[in-house]
C-alpha cells in the first residue's frame, strides 16, 4: 500500500529516513520531502532518479545537501 506525500513528508520531518522511486512523485513533491530531510537530518534515497532532468535532480538535491542519495 502506497503512503501518502503528507505521510511521506512527517516520516522525514521526524527524522525517519525514506526510500522512494522518482516515477511516483513529482519533482515538487521530492523537494519538499528532501526540506523536510534536511530539517531533521534525515536521509532521503530517491530510486529511478535517471528518469528526472538533471536540472531536477540539481534543484532536489540544492534542497537538503548531503540528504539526499539519487540511485541512477
Amino acid at each position: 500500500m502506497s503512503k501518502s506525500t503528507n505521510d511521506l513528508k512527517e516520516i522525514l520531518r521526524l527524522g525517519g529516513g525514506i526510500s522512494i522511486d522518482a516515477a511516483i512523485k513529482s519533482t515538487a513533491d521530492l523537494k519538499d520531502m528532501a526540506r523536510q530531510a534536511k530539517g531533521s537530518g534525515a536521509t532521503l534515497i530517491i530510486r529511478n532518479a535517471g528518469i528526472k532532468a538533471v536540472t531536477d535532480l540539481k534543484d532536489i538535491a540544492r534542497q537538503a545537501a548531503g540528504k539526499v542519495i539519487f540511485e541512477i
